[in-house]
């Protein structure tokens, strides 16, 4: 009898202990309850569960999915119909977004908005805080949906487009030149002739001084030296104007035309295909390209010159920080987002935030490092030296290859923010510290110093302004041709101005349309 009054004393004492123990295990674990749930999406494979990535987060997060494939080419008419009768899934891994059609949709109570603190996410929680983009879709203060942000700058929100140059040619010419070099606009065309003289590739007539990535159908971006907004619309003291009236868009076509008519740009190149001009300067015959210049597009240029061009290494490639006539840099805001994920209106409380917690962690440099390389310690390590070591090659993570899984994986990542998070790892074999370092993130900081920065204008992306769809589809999206039509013509001043007079009127009254609904 004493056993049992000890045993019951015993048990009456730690049972309270237990039971207060219970909720600190539960809160040990948030990941506790197994949950199940539907992903939509385009982006999936027969053998996506095998992945290391997706293992480790269904391992890790105590949940299995499933995969609701839709094929691209009706991705626009499954996401309405679903969107339509209610019928989406929980999580919806979204591409194409039209914001009309997500303020739509939003408004009939189709999508569940994400938390308002988000600060058990820090990792997304900072991609909140630090993109423009964000407030572009919250309604009433909430955001129900997650853009997926692109990643070919990850320095700041500036555009890629700069100039490359052949920093081999200008040593042979005499320049001693840093890898990223300022000049003045008439400096850069000094040089341009310089090279048109001097020939330092042995070109003849093959020789392209400046080259642009797709030749005259970015005759209208080099003209942004001169006006940022050229052919769209401006703010200027407090008001919308139609910046093709500006004298310093027929300064521009001037310009251009001079580079033109004296043999600076490629003869003809106002009719090339898209990468034409690319494709010269990466076949060895153009000192200097104007195009877009992200990490990753960067690096390949130069891989592909030193394939192409007998003795060329890396550090024969340069930028040109170009001065536009003002003395500053002109530089605009990068697109920052395409496609985004959300959540449908019946999602759980308990799934939305598992999702969110996947996506967190899949920003942690550790799933970085395994959506770039695969698993450590079996397909890669680090060396002595801090340096990455691959254990694999080329062939095995092509298609058909043991490993392919590491290029599928990505997929996965994709669902909450776009490829190009690795270029910035340390060590990352597929960059070089001259490429990513010395060259892009030197540029973007050199532009930050003393840069006209002409951010995006939402007002404009977003509004739903009929006369400005209808000025957009006839005048601005014309612009490239007209540009192209002066340059090329006998009279540019003419064709301009026949251009701007034509459509002045309009330009005019739908600017202050524009000032009316939006700075008013």
């Amino acid at each position: 009898m004493k056993r049992f009054l000890s045993l019951v004393l015993s048990l009456a004492m730690i049972l309270p202990i237990m039971l207060a123990a219970t909720p600190a295990l539960a809160e040990e674990n948030p990941y506790a309850e197994h949950l199940t749930f539907k992903v939509f999406t385009i982006d999936g494979s027969d053998d996506m569960f095998n992945w290391p990535l997706v293992k480790q987060a269904m391992e890790k997060f105590n949940f299995d999915f499933e995969i609701q494939l839709v094929a691209w080419d009706s991705w626009d008419e499954s996401t309405r119909t679903l969107a339509y009768t209610q019928s989406l899934p929980e999580v919806i891994a979204w591409y194409n977004l039209n914001k009309d059609e997500y303020l739509e949709w939003v408004e009939e109570g189709v999508f569940k908005a994400l938390p308002d603190d988000m600060s058990a996410y820090p990792n997304l929680e900072k991609l909140i805080n630090s993109y423009t983009c964000f407030d572009q879709f919250r309604v009433d203060g909430k955001l129900y949906t997650f853009p997926k942000i692109k990643n070919s700058n990850p320095v700041n929100l500036y555009t890629t487009y700069m100039f490359a140059y052949r920093r081999d040619w200008a040593r042979a010419m005499g320049y001693d030149w840093a890898p990223v070099q300022t000049l003045t606009y008439d400096e850069f065309v000094a040089y341009l002739r310089d090279v048109k003289e001097k020939d330092p590739g042995h070109m003849g007539d093959k020789l392209v001084p400046l080259d642009l990535d797709n030749g005259g159908k970015h005759w209208a971006m080099l003209a942004q030296l001169w006006n940022q907004r050229i052919g769209s619309f401006d703010i200027v003291d407090g008001q919308y104007r139609w910046s093709a009236e500006d004298p310093s868009s027929l300064e521009a076509i001037k310009q251009i035309k001079t580079l033109y008519d004296d043999g600076l740009l490629a003869m003809d190149s106002y009719n090339d295909s898209n990468n034409a001009g690319r494709e010269r300067f990466l076949a060895g015959r153009s000192a200097v390209l104007y195009g877009n210049l992200g990490a990753t597009i960067l690096q390949t240029t130069a891989r592909t010159l030193a394939t192409n061009v007998e003795g060329f290494t890396e550090k024969d490639l340069g930028i040109i920080c170009l001065e536009a006539p003002d003395g500053t840099f002109h530089v605009s805001q990068i697109d920052e987002w395409w496609a985004a994920f959300a959540f449908s209106a019946n999602c759980r409380d308990e799934v939305m935030d598992r999702w969110l917690a996947v996506g967190n962690w899949l920003l942690e440099q550790e799933q970085i490092e395994t959506y770039a390389y695969g698993v450590k310690g079996e397909d890669w390590d680090y060396d002595a030296d801090g340096n990455v070591v691959l254990n694999y090659t080329d062939a095995d993570i092509a298609a058909t290859g043991s490993k392919y899984y590491i290029v599928q994986e990505r997929a996965f990542q994709k669902y909450f923010v776009l490829e190009g998070l690795d270029v910035y790892l340390p060590g990352n074999p597929s960059y070089s510290s001259y490429i990513i370092n010395d060259l892009f993130t030197t540029n973007m900081k050199t532009w930050e110093s003393n840069a006209t920065f002409a951010p995006t204008d939402y007002n404009l992306t977003n509004t739903k302004n009929e006369a400005y769809y209808s000025f957009r589809s006839a005048v601005i999206n014309n612009i490239r041709d007209i540009i192209i039509q002066a340059v090329i013509s006998d009279n540019p001043e003419t064709v301009w101005n026949d251009f701007v007079n034509e459509h002045r009127e309009e330009g005019d009254k739908l600017a202050a349309e524009l000032t009316e609904e939006f700075l008013k």
